[in-house]
């Protein structure tokens, strides 16, 4: 078989990037090769891993754990069943972190926080696009920071990514300074807000989806840490849910007096909050 009749395998039932993916992956080449190629012949055994890899996409699986790769802001990290698949709404996180540091003296070195870094995606895409920022990253859970780390060895960050195991601020000293804070905490909710794919649900891990009974629990305790220990920063931002603007708006309001603001993704949707303090 060629590689455009694999590619047509199970086209009534599957995403088309998603069997993209998976055959790229099998066959170590790049999508475009795929369609300058289409007539290639592929290996009847390579076809045979093809098949299984279907198989797992028809029971929901994500391509991204089938394959163990997710592009992010134009990275490619690893990911596996230990951390959540980077998605791209998160990349303004990036973009707002860079564009605070574009607008800031460049011949220093930057700081920024990371807090429920995954991956460590954000931490990472900040550090290859700053060089001169050094970024810790923090996660409760020991699986992601490993996967973080290795990442962050990849890219070869890992001398200005410091990862560390944290149930948020907990490990960061009282007074401490960050010209960024950055968080993408679980933010789907128990009870209230909860708006999940079945897919999500099933294969991503409970620990970075859920943030208690509306989502929200996870920001107000990193909101009162910051008050509390009188964490000073320039700018804060972080993600959150379609569905929870105005609860948001109330916890703003609540733990700071800087000010704040709210920006819409590319799809026109509620999704960042963007605190300063300059």
């Amino acid at each position: 078989m060629n590689i455009a009749q694999v590619l047509s395998k199970e086209s009534f039932f599957l995403d088309a990037l998603d069997r993209e993916l998976a055959l790229s992956h099998v066959l170590g080449v790049s999508r475009e090769y795929l369609i300058s190629h289409s007539r290639d012949e592929i290996d009847g055994s390579m076809v045979k891993l093809y098949d299984s890899y279907l198989e797992r996409l028809k029971k929901g699986e994500p391509v991204a754990y089938i394959t163990n790769e997710k592009q992010f802001f134009g990275l490619d990290f690893y990911v596996d069943k230990r951390v959540l698949i980077p998605r791209p709404e998160t990349e303004h996180l990036v973009e707002k972190a860079l564009d605070y540091y574009s607008y800031h003296d460049e011949t220093v070195c930057h700081t920024a926080l990371d807090v429920g870094t995954g991956s460590g995606n954000v931490a990472i895409a900040i550090a290859e696009n700053s060089a001169d920022t050094e970024v810790w990253a923090l996660d409760i859970d020991e699986g992601a920071c490993e996967v973080a780390k290795l990442n962050a060895a990849q890219h070869g960050v890992d001398d200005r990514v410091r990862i560390l195991q944290s149930d948020l601020l907990d490990v960061i000293d009282e007074g401490e300074s960050f010209d960024v804070i950055v968080a993408n905490l679980p933010y789907i909710g128990k009870v209230r807000n909860n708006f999940v794919s079945e897919s999500t649900e099933k294969y991503e891990p409970e620990l970075a989806l859920f943030g208690g009974f509306d989502g929200l629990e996870l920001y107000k305790k990193l909101f009162q840490q910051i008050i509390e220990k009188e964490i000073e920063f320039g700018i804060l931002i972080g993600e959150f849910g379609f569905s929870q603007r105005k609860d948001l708006e109330v916890l703003l309001n609540q733990y700071f007096v800087h000010k704040w603001e709210i920006e819409k993704d590319l799809a026109g949707i509620d999704r960042i909050f963007i605190c300063c303090n300059d």
